[in-house]
């Protein structure tokens, strides 16, 4: 802490909390200048994603005190945190998605009223209003189960801006945005910095911590480990802080993890004539046995419903999908994934894990009679034995086998889904920005998995954001926009420059 804390608008001082025998947070301290973006980094499990709970008031500490404003709490509940200025954007959003943009940004504040009913054109126009002034284009009226990644993210970005907070907490907000949205909420954070606003950004992306933020502090098992002002940051230094004494990872691998697949492999997935809808060019290509291919674009170009459609999620307008020559009925996860089709979606709750069940169930509902209702005959012994071996090979740091997956933090909840995709024994994997929340050390734990697995003869599909991490992962790639597929790029061609081309149409 500085010697002179009377002015920051936030101020944390020997903050303490564990879960079970667990010591998430060590004597963390923190302090938040006005009009400051503080970038707050850390592997997964250094106790990041607590420390932000306790400012929300969701979790209340064991020890130390929080200053907002001058103000002294020992706990924060969420309703005082919100009154004392704090707004917090969580990795899981808080929306209804059966409610428009307009209601949803209301959401929890008084809505404008006129003669003691709801006046709905006034809040539509406040709506308005207040997505053109944080640079925000979206359709208020537009029901937000409908919305792209981005877009409820930016509804949930309007609301917490339009509340006009001393601080702005944004927990890896750009964790699955590509570059342009990434650029939309970068200006978002400099335009609340403007108006007064103090931010703390959470993000494993180091580049971006650098490029954003005025001062970075860094936790390591739940204690900080440094604090760094703008011209003290580099990738390096930041490493070698966030690992310790180990040495550096890199977050990109140095050259495709797979080439290609070996000479006569056979087809694992044709597709034929795809259109994800009516308007959408048809799309034909084909996955062989140990090939790993990307899936790039912008975001809206369709990425994600294609893996929606060919892990049996959603349905295509027309077209054929096979699996080792056998076709492929779509419109049923559970008829792909008994074909031997397994998808990771990026939102991890909405589409994965059951959050009230223990990590060794969570595991166990993937494989072969694990499911409902098999699972009334899986031996709990044999529950708890592939749990605590996938425990150690992914490194879930945490995790025990009856652990609540929600004690977990966002990284180890996503080494459980994979847990669970490999239980499955697939031919084919579909992932959906696999690394989301996923720190340096871990991605290159899941880059090892899924580059093993494709050795041993399985096929992927993968859509990531982060092309330098696309690029040195796959050995070729499907370029979409709008929905179809513009563009194909074969083994040795798959690089950033060459996707960016084709994302924008200049090839």
């Amino acid at each position: 802490m500085g010697a002179d804390t009377a002015a920051d608008v936030l101020a944390v001082t020997g903050v303490v909390k564990a879960f079970g025998g667990l010591q998430a947070l060590q004597g963390v301290s923190l302090r938040l200048a006005p009009g400051e973006v503080l970038g707050l980094v850390g592997a997964n499990g250094a106790g990041k994603s607590t420390l932000v709970k306790i400012l929300a008031g969701v979790v209340a500490p064991d020890a130390g005190q929080i200053a907002v404003g001058g103000e002294v709490f020992e706990a924060l509940t969420p309703g005082a945190s919100r009154a004392a200025g704090i707004s917090v954007i969580h990795q899981e959003l808080s929306l209804i998605d059966s409610q428009s943009v307009a209601e949803n940004i209301f959401l929890g504040h008084r809505r404008p009223k006129r003669w003691g009913a709801i006046d709905w054109r006034r809040l539509t126009a406040e709506a308005e209003r207040a997505c053109e002034e944080t640079g925000m284009r979206l359709d208020v009226r537009r029901p937000v189960g409908e919305l792209s990644t981005w877009e409820r993210w930016a509804t949930v970005l309007v609301r917490e801006l339009r509340v006009h907070g001393r601080v702005l907490i944004l927990d890896e907000p750009t964790a699955a945005m590509d570059e342009a949205h990434v650029a939309r909420v970068f200006d978002a954070v400099r335009t609340a910095r403007a108006g007064g606003a103090s931010c703390i950004f959470v993000s494993l992306r180091l580049g971006e911590v650098m490029e954003l933020c005025d001062r970075a502090q860094v936790l390591r098992d739940g204690a900080t480990v440094g604090d760094l002002s703008k011209a003290e940051m580099s990738r390096a230094e930041l490493m070698r802080l966030i690992v310790g004494q180990q040495p550096p990872v890199a977050v990109t691998p140095p050259e495709p993890l797979a080439p290609g697949p070996p000479a006569g492999a056979g087809v694992t997935l044709s597709v034929t004539g795809l259109r994800q809808r009516p308007s959408s060019t048809p799309a034909s290509f084909t996955v062989r046995a140990g090939e790993i291919v990307g899936l790039a674009g912008l975001v809206g170009s369709g990425r994600s419903r294609l893996l929606r459609i060919l892990g049996g999620a959603a349905r295509p307008a027309e077209g054929r999908i096979e699996l080792s020559g056998q076709a492929l009925r779509s419109g049923s996860v559970g008829r792909a994934r008994r074909a031997g089709v397994v998808f990771i979606g990026e939102d991890r709750l909405a589409d994965g894990l059951v959050d009230t069940l223990s990590v060794a169930t969570n595991i166990s509902l993937g494989r072969p009679g694990g499911g409902w209702p098999q699972r009334a005959f899986v031996k709990s012994g044999q529950e708890t034995a592939i749990a605590t071996s996938w425990i150690q090979r992914l490194s879930i740091r945490g995790g025990t086998p009856s652990g609540p997956v929600t004690a977990l933090s966002g990284g180890n909840q996503q080494k459980v889904l994979f847990a669970r995709a490999l239980e499955c024994r697939p031919r084919l994997l579909l992932l959906d920005e696999p690394t989301r929340g996923v720190d340096v050390g871990s991605r290159e734990q899941l880059y090892s998995i899924v580059s093993d697995f494709a050795r041993r003869g399985g096929a992927v599909i993968t859509a990531m954001s982060d092309l330098d991490e696309l690029a040195g992962l796959v050995s070729s790639a499907l370029v979409l926009r709008e929905g179809s597929v513009v563009d194909e790029l074969l083994p040795g061609m798959v690089s950033r420059s060459a996707i960016l081309e084709a994302c924008y149409g200049h090839r």
